[in-house]
C-alpha cells in the first residue's frame, strides 16, 4: 500500500520528461520507490500500533501526513537516479536536491518512530505531552516526624548532604 502517486514524485523534478519512448527511470521504477519507502512507514506505524485500514477516509490528517513522507521519500530516490545520470556539476535548474529530500524524510521517520505524531492517530497517546500523568512531587509517601508511624528512614525528601 502506498501513500503517494508517481505524479506527485515526479513533480519535484519538473524538467523531468515522462511519457516519452525510453524515459529513464521508467514509471515503473518510480513506483517501486514508492512502494519500497511506503514499506518503510508502514513498518514505523504498524509498530507504533497505528490502524492504517481505511486511513485516508477514517483519518485525512493522518493520511496526509504519510502521503507527503511517502512523496518526500520516493522523491529523493528518483532524485539520486536523475543526478546520477546528470553528472557532477551539471546544472538542474528547478530541481529539488536529493540530498535535502533525503535528509526531510529520515528526520519525519525518526518523528515518526519517537512518537511525534501519535496523538495524530490516537487521539488518547500521552507520547506528545510534557506534563506528569499524575502530577504532584516524587519524595517520600508518608511523614517521617509522624510518631505514630515509627519510621526509620536512611534519606528523606529536600534533604540536604
Amino acid at each position: 500500500m502506498s501513500f503517494t502517486t508517481v505524479d506527485a514524485v515526479a513533480a519535484h523534478y519538473p524538467g523531468f520528461q515522462r511519457g516519452v519512448a525510453n524515459q529513464n527511470p521508467a514509471d515503473i521504477e518510480i513506483q517501486g520507490w514508492i512502494d519500497n519507502q511506503a514499506a518503510r512507514i508502514t513498518a514505523l506505524t504498524t509498530a507504533r500500533g497505528y490502524d492504517l485500514t481505511n486511513l485516508s477516509t477514517t483519518n485525512p490528517s493522518a493520511y496526509a501526513v504519510l502521503s507527503m513522507m511517502n512523496e518526500i521519500g520516493a522523491a529523493a530516490d528518483l532524485g539520486d537516479a536523475l543526478y546520477s545520470m546528470l553528472g557532477p556539476g551539471s546544472p538542474a535548474a528547478g530541481w529539488a536536491n536529493p540530498n535535502t529530500l533525503r535528509k526531510s524524510y529520515e528526520n519525519m521517520l525518526a518523528e515518526l518512530n519517537q512518537g511525534a505524531y501519535d496523538k495524530l492517530f490516537v487521539s488518547l497517546a500521552r507520547t506528545g505531552d510534557v506534563y506528569p500523568e499524575f502530577g504532584g512531587i516524587a519524595g517520600q509517601e508518608t511523614d517521617p516526624n509522624d510518631p505514630e508511624t515509627n519510621l526509620n528512614v536512611a534519606f528523606r525528601k529536600n534533604d540536604v548532604y
